[in-house]
């Protein structure tokens, strides 16, 4: 058992890329499962399989064999939370353009930094930072 779940997430899957694994088990929280379910929708795993107190995810790769998520990182942690406004989130977009994302938990919900720049769920969207992805 884990203290922070969305750090053991994230570790998991960068060294399951790295090591070229074809599934995973991820312990089973909400958030656990909201992020993976994101990543399901953009492409970047190929499924998931929720069972009793964990999630089998099978991770997806490219046709010469390169891993589809190149890094991926904790932005906010216990210790110190970070929350972006729209601005923020502009700002780090333009400097990453297309090779990279965040998830950002926000009252409405788990959503993408594209999402939410795009005004997907409404205007002036803000919230945490979890974790940036890059591919």
């Amino acid at each position: 058992m884990t203290n922070y779940n969305l750090a053991d997430l994230v570790v998991r899957i960068k060294v399951a890329f790295n090591a070229r694994l074809i599934s995973i088990k991820i312990i089973k929280t909400k958030l656990n499962m909201n992020i993976l379910y994101l990543l399901y929708k953009m492409g970047l795993i190929r499924s998931l399989h929720i069972l009793e107190k964990e999630i089998l995810v099978y991770l997806k790769y490219k046709k010469n064999g390169k891993p589809l998520i190149y890094d991926m990182s904790i932005v906010s942690k216990p210790s110190k939370r970070i929350y972006w406004n729209l601005t923020m989130l502009s700002k780090h977009y333009r400097k990453h353009a297309f090779s990279s994302f965040y998830i950002i938990s926000t009252s409405r919900g788990l959503m993408t930094s594209n999402d939410a720049l795009l005004g997907k769920n409404g205007k002036n969207i803000s919230g945490e930072v979890l974790c940036s992805i890059k591919i």
